[in-house]
């Protein structure tokens, strides 16, 4: 497994270089004129100090010990009193010695930088702890090239690093896919064991190919990017939810009457509503809505005959307001009893109204997330490395055509940037409802009110090329001049300022449907 990382494997190995230069002065020189033993054992003891501070017990093991031996000696014969001859013979020794130290531990940096990087790198990923038996293979893998090395064979030193650098590369590797999926991939397991992934096959498939996906990348050695930790939490999402499923479904299962209970509660507000208008209710036919309106049909047409009733007995004879008083009193009943129908079933409609809302907008959510996550896949497939580098923020998707360079205070398309522009345009072809903003910039060279307007020429003249050329509407498109205030190389060099002499193609997506 191979991850690949921006961050500045080499500067361990050039902070040591540069260490080695506070020690470069030969000892004799640091020792001259101080005639004092227990000052001239203080500055042995620095020299001695600072070989450690740069690991030298680790990485030049023999050559330090003996540097340590030498040191025991000079510090043994200072102490004891004896001559001075036997004093500057056994400072002699020491001196040469780390002076070959110095030499051996320059030698092991610059043979040794890309395992050393590694190392830093896998140690501040806390690898160590994390995974420990990888990291100690690797470590065991670099001790083996630092003794070949120590023993000149510098052939097999540099094999073996290599083949450290990659066991530090694997450990780190092996670190970041545990934060990025390690639970998902805990609870899929638990999930399998208790065979529920058959209870939801379609869930569970689809959380594997996602967590197959995440894991396919870290295997390729894909930058650790913001679209691939989104696709990890996509994919710890689709295990959590696979697995709530089954044991939905499991639950379910366990109590066949489950599955009746569920279906007959949808039906009971309509059936006490067909009890109190007096009609059949025929549940296989019709529809729970139907059976309500059906009952308030019924309920409304015999509330205006008990109406008409009352009328004639009032009319008859003052005999019959006893009737009509129990008629009303029937009614009213009848009233009290179908509004709390009507309110209770109103209140179920609401609740699914907004159940139903709530999933169209994590549809709709789900949809943005996933046109930007196929809009910046299809750009890497069709874009070379060379070409353009593509990355996603927020809504966004960024393409640096770091392919078309613009000579120096020109706005002419280069000859070879044609093509660039025709596939471009095919792409944006593929998402009409984004916003494309085309912005030009350059390298640092002249005044800046200069370097806007020429880098808004450019960038007019990439989006009248996709406009002309690929038929991409220019209503959907804007252009502008940035100048030389956003580098991304350094205006010191003839390469960095080409670089900087770019366009980037910023694509905005809309949340509406």
């Amino acid at each position: 497994m191979r991850v690949r990382f921006q961050a500045p494997l080499g500067f361990s190995v050039l902070l040591c270089i540069s260490l080695l230069l506070a020690i470069t002065l030969p000892l004799s020189a640091q020792v001259s004129g101080n005639g004092n033993p227990a000052g001239r054992i203080a500055v042995a003891t620095s020299v001695l100090n600072q070989l450690s501070d740069l690991d030298a017990g680790f990485l030049i093991p023999k050559t330090f010990e003996k540097v340590s031996e030498a040191y025991e000696r000079y510090t043994g014969v200072v102490r004891e009193g004896e001559s001075i001859r036997d004093i500057e013979r056994a400072y002699s020794e020491f001196d040469a010695a780390v002076i070959q130290a110095r030499e051996r531990l320059t030698r092991v940096n610059e043979m040794l930088m890309v395992p050393l990087g590694k190392r830093a790198a896998a140690r501040r990923a806390n690898a160590p702890a994390m995974v420990p038996d990888a990291y100690e293979a690797a470590e065991k893998r670099l001790e083996r090239a630092i003794s070949r090395l120590e023993d000149d064979r510098v052939s097999d030193a540099f094999s073996l690093g290599q083949e450290a650098a990659g066991l530090y590369d694997d450990a780190r590797s092996s670190v970041i896919e545990m934060s990025l999926i390690g639970t998902a991939r805990i609870g899929l397991s638990e999930a399998e064991k208790k065979d529920w992934d058959r209870l939801a096959p379609a869930s569970f498939e689809q959380a594997r190919r996602l967590m197959d996906e995440v894991t396919g990348a870290l295997d390729r050695g894909e930058l650790l990017t913001a679209a691939l930790r989104n696709k990890a939490q996509a994919a710890d999402y689709a295990v959590r939810r696979a697995i709530g499923l089954a044991a939905r479904i499991d639950s379910l299962r366990r109590d066949p009457g489950n599955w009746e209970r569920m279906l007959l509660s949808r039906q009971d507000l309509a059936r006490q509503a067909a009890d109190v208008a007096g009609i059949a209710a025929d549940f296989l036919a019709d529809e729970p809505q139907a059976i309500i309106k059906e009952s308030l049909r019924t309920l409304s047409a015999k509330q205006d005959s008990l109406v008409l009733l009352l009328q004639r007995a009032d009319a008859n004879a003052a005999a019959s307001s006893a009737e009509a008083d129990s008629l009303r009193q029937a009614i009213e009943q009848q009233q009290i009893r179908l509004s709390s129908m009507v309110e209770e079933f109103q209140l179920d409609l609401q609740r699914r109204k907004e159940a139903l809302d709530r999933e169209r907008r994590e549809l709709r959510e789900y949809l943005y997330e996933k046109t930007q996550l196929d809009a910046a896949a299809q750009a890497r497939e069709r874009f070379a490395d060379s070409e353009s580098i593509v990355t996603r923020e927020s809504g966004r998707l960024i393409l640096r055509l770091i392919g078309i360079s613009f000579r120096a205070g020109r706005t002419e398309l280069p000859a070879d940037a044609h093509g660039l522009l025709a596939r471009l345009g095919e792409f944006l072809a593929l998402y009409p409802q984004t916003r494309v903003a085309v912005e030009g910039h350059t390298d640092a060279t002249g005044k800046e009110d200069k370097n806007i307007e020429l880098s808004k020429a450019r960038a007019e003249a990439v989006m009248g090329s996709l406009a002309d050329q690929s038929g991409v509407s220019t209503e959907r498109m804007t252009s502008s001049g940035l100048g030389s205030a956003q580098p991304i190389a350094s205006n010191n060099t003839r390469s960095g300022r080409e670089q900087n002499r770019r366009i980037d193609v910023v694509l905005t997506f809309s949340r509406d449907p």
